[in-house]
């Protein structure tokens, strides 16, 4: 399995009063049932549950998730296991409370402006690939393992080597052999090869 990250928009944040040491910010860092961009050649939907694992990780002591600046390990800004960072799911998706008090005063500008993305570094347990609509190629996040989230300002276009790794695989396993079209150049050469042996078997 390899690290996996994806950028969300910051969604319904709210950066709650109090001291600059007690200031904590709320939002979600993924949502649920919600189709991506194009990630070159399929788009993605994370289902409800996808991150329910690694949360009960987080909270028996066995897992720890941290916040990132920009997915900078050097850069912690807190984690599950210190407490200044809290995840869980609801019905749409990954919410996050992240204490503040690491954030330099440019950070908590850029967040108190409403500057920052978020995303999240992840590796996949499960998935399910799809046809939907004809063309359209659909990943589902079914059982991740969510290591951070991140808050960034100028994300990079999302890490898919790992996915497009899976998607040539699924792709393969799809590959059947299409049925004979009337008309098709192959199909009249198939005709006459089995006439031709039909014939010669006295057929």
């Amino acid at each position: 399995m390899q690290n996996e990250t994806r950028h969300m928009a910051l969604t319904d944040f709210e950066l709650r009063d109090g001291t600059a040491e007690q200031k904590r910010g709320y939002g979600y860092a993924a949502m649920f049932n919600s189709d991506s961009l194009d990630l070159g050649g399929f788009i993605e939907r994370i289902q409800p549950g996808a991150f329910t694992r690694s949360l009960a990780e987080a909270a028996a002591g066995t897992r720890n998730i941290y916040a990132l600046w920009a997915h900078d390990t050097s850069l912690p800004l807190g984690s599950t296991r210190s407490g200044k960072l809290a995840l869980a799911e609801d019905a749409r998706g990954l919410t996050f409370d992240l204490s503040v008090d690491r954030f330099t005063d440019q950070q908590r500008s850029a967040l108190e402006d409403g500057d920052l993305q978020v995303s999240f570094g992840f590796r996949v347990r499960e998935d399910r690939w799809q046809k939907r609509d004809g063309d359209i190629i659909v990943r589902s996040l079914i059982d991740v393992d969510l290591s951070e989230i991140s808050l960034v300002i100028n994300p990079a276009y999302p890490s898919t080597e790992a996915a497009l790794r899976s998607l040539d695989e699924w792709r393969s396993s799809q590959k059947v052999a299409e049925p004979f079209k009337e008309g098709d150049v192959s199909t009249e050469l198939v005709k006459r090869y089995l006439s031709f042996r039909l014939g010669r078997r006295g057929l």
